[in-house]
């Protein structure tokens, strides 16, 4: 009797979460249903052609021809001078104009910090990330880049962070809510990065594992803020995958709520936008025949091992943007 009385405000709690979650869907499949096609901003001609990877883990994947390549981290299996070296002298031999390269958690040369507090993880080499040769590889540690591709100039963000899990290098106290607002605060959506790289994901993209999503919600709020054209990740391997994503404010207020973070007055406001998206996406598209501009981000998982040896199991994954 006793147990039964302890376990009950749980379980009601628990059924009140998933109730919430469930009329989000409900709302987000209503606001999505019926929508007109979206049109895309750049002429076929204009198109920039983005192969993403990450988490090769000193494997080297033969890799598609493109405009840019994008390494999203971990291209290091420990992290030795000898391993990373390696990954950049693979990196810098490919032909894709642009290399742009954030770091991961097992690339732990990169990270000084990391190393003073763990010399262990040197495995007796003496050299450090000075002595690396680039070989034309532009590495992104919370800075932005901006590339020339024909007659379009294109910045990057790139970020190496993942929340902290085990003993690794470039990461943050899951709890520390300002990690990525620091890092990003001075960018607007007006003026954000076209591409952001990132070695971890934003929760509930591309980021599932097992029976839990493993993304961070603070890097997912600023995504969300943001809205860059294209959001670059890796480090979850088993949620490899690309999806294309309105990140409007009923999206937004949809993931609030599916994250925790929102409840029953955040679910009325977000039927309050899909009701406003209803009309006036009517008005613009069916009266006024305007056409449907929408800005979308693409959310890729680029993680090309799997499995407990990280064997290479999954394609590049090429974006036009």
């Amino acid at each position: 009797m006793e147990h039964q009385q302890l376990q009950k405000p749980l379980t009601s709690i628990k059924l009140r979460s998933q109730a919430k979650k469930r009329v989000a869907e409900r709302l987000l499949q209503l606001h999505l249903r019926g929508r007109p096609a979206r049109s895309t901003s750049q002429p076929p001609e204009s198109l920039v052609r983005v192969v993403c990877i990450a988490d090769t883990h000193s494997r080297q994947p033969v890799l598609p021809d493109g405009d840019v390549l994008i390494h999203a981290g971990d291209l290091s299996d420990t992290g030795s001078f000898t391993e990373v070296q390696a990954g950049l002298s693979w990196l810098a031999a490919q032909p894709h104009r642009h290399k742009i390269l954030v770091a991961g958690n097992h690339d732990v040369l990169l990270d000084d910090a990391f190393l003073s507090n763990h010399p262990e993880r040197r495995y007796g080499q003496t050299k450090t990330r000075q002595d690396l040769d680039w070989g034309g590889v532009t590495y992104l540690e919370d800075r932005q880049v901006t590339i020339t591709v024909g007659t379009r100039n294109i910045s990057i963000y790139g970020s190496p962070w993942t929340p902290m899990y085990g003993v690794s290098a470039f990461q943050y106290r899951p709890d520390r809510d300002t990690h990525w607002s620091d890092r990003l605060g001075a960018f607007s959506s007006a003026k954000s990065p076209d591409i952001m790289v990132t070695h971890g994901p934003p929760k509930l993209h591309c980021d599932q594992r097992d029976w839990y999503r493993a993304g961070c919600a603070y890097l997912a709020e600023q995504m969300a803020r943001l809205r860059p054209r294209l959001c670059v990740f890796g480090h979850i391997h088993a949620g490899y995958a690309r999806e294309d994503v309105e990140v409007d404010a009923v999206q937004w207020q949809h993931d609030t709520v599916v994250m925790g973070w929102a409840g029953w007055p955040e679910l009325a406001w977000m039927a309050a936008l899909v009701l406003w998206y209803k009309i006036r996406t009517f008005l613009l598209v069916k009266v006024l025949r305007l056409r449907r501009h929408a800005k979308v981000t693409t959310f890729v998982n680029a993680a090309v091992v799997g499995g407990p040896d990280n064997e290479l199991r999954n394609a590049p994954v090429v974006v036009e943007i």
